[in-house]
């Protein structure tokens, strides 16, 4: 248990003081008994006694109330001596802690006692609580010292420990016992605490019901959210996949227009490619056929001119032959000895028929 000695409903100055001494100096019969000052010079007549401040837990015996409860008290009191309470007792300054427990011992033990028997007749702190009665103790027993100089805050705990109600009936308890008065409040408070347990009950049966059926009346809703999202999560599958396939559709037609028009374009690269290698092969060929006929012309060309050649030396010849038959007289008969024909180009002569020669002489 943890001793809060300021948790009070109503705060007791005690008024404590740390390092409380008190020197008696002793001088034959003489006595001076005085508070220990700041300054203070120990002399050999001299004793100094602490007051010092303690916690004392004081044993209170459990009051049986009948069969009906148990009262413990649980009473923790932290005190000091004054310098008058020690001035009175000079005697057991040497164990006044010792003095003062043991002399007020019983009181405490009889104050606490007496508020407990209070309970009995009292049975307001059934609805209360203990409080009333723990305040009326801690006030008395701090009375009770501070008026025999001894400061004090006193911390008390009240326990009621019940018995078990539905055993205990009417005849356990004489009308004239001094417990009926308790036994009949707590009888009306077990049937009142019933009672409120019973609409508690009731209460957190339909709560509980009525959040059962909002929690199924929510998993529905929540599982027709998830079909639905489900659904629309299918329907944009869907949609997604005729997307991409009419996408898909797309770019195949566009490769198999691209390719088609690659492979027309191709063809026609490839006919053009033939084409102009025809059209190369023919003006080849052409430009060959020209120049064979070129060469051809000009070889009839130098033939005609060797034939011409020949002739023009043929009918040099023969004029040098007429030139010298005509001197010597003779007549030569051009036509018989030149059957080639005549020469346009050879001069006349007189008496001399002259015959061009053939294409076809050699």
């Amino acid at each position: 248990m943890v001793d809060d000695w300021l948790d009070t409903d109503e705060p007791w100055d005690a008024g404590f003081e740390s390092g409380r001494r008190l020197v008696v100096a002793r001088i034959g019969p003489f006595v001076r008994v005085y508070p220990r000052p700041p300054r203070y010079v120990q002399r050999f007549y001299h004793r100094v006694h602490d007051l010092p401040v303690v916690d004392w837990a004081v044993p209170v015996a459990p009051l049986q109330l009948g069969a009906l409860c148990t009262l413990t008290a649980d009473l923790r009191i932290r005190f000091q001596p004054t310098y008058q309470y020690a001035r009175e007792n000079l005697d057991h300054l040497g164990e006044i802690v010792e003095h003062i427990q043991g002399s007020h011992l019983g009181l405490l033990q009889d104050l606490a006692e007496q508020e407990l028997h209070r309970m009995e007749w009292d049975t307001s702190w059934l609805e209360k609580g203990c409080g009333t009665v723990e305040r009326a103790l801690e006030r008395s027993v701090s009375e009770h010292l501070a008026i025999r100089n001894i400061q004090c805050r006193t911390r008390c705990l009240v326990h009621p420990t019940f018995g078990d109600l539905g055993r205990i009936g009417a005849d356990h308890v004489a009308p004239w016992s001094r417990h009926r008065t308790l036994y009949l409040a707590l009888m009306e408070r077990h049937k009142h605490a019933q009672e409120e347990h019973h609409r508690t009950v009731t209460e957190y049966n339909r709560t509980t019901r009525e959040r059962e059926l909002e929690r199924d009346t929510q998993l529905l809703e929540m599982e027709r959210q998830r079909e639905a999202l489900a659904k629309a999560k299918l329907e944009t599958e869907i949609e997604r996949l005729k997307t991409e396939l009419a996408a898909e559709e797309r770019r195949q037609a566009q490769r198999l227009e691209t390719e088609a028009r690659l492979h027309k374009e191709q063809i026609s690269h490839t006919a053009s490619l033939r084409t102009l290698e025809m059209e190369a092969d023919l003006d080849e060929k052409s430009r060959r056929a020209q120049t064979m006929n070129e060469m051809e012309n000009h070889l009839k060309r130098e033939i005609e001119l060797l034939a011409m050649e020949r002739q023009r030396l043929l009918l040099e010849e023969e004029i040098r032959e007429v030139k010298v038959a005509k001197a010597k007289g003779w007549v030569i008969n051009a036509k018989r000895r030149f059957p080639l024909g005549n020469h346009q180009d050879a001069p006349p002569d007189e008496g001399v028929e002259l015959v061009k020669p053939s294409e076809s002489a050699d």
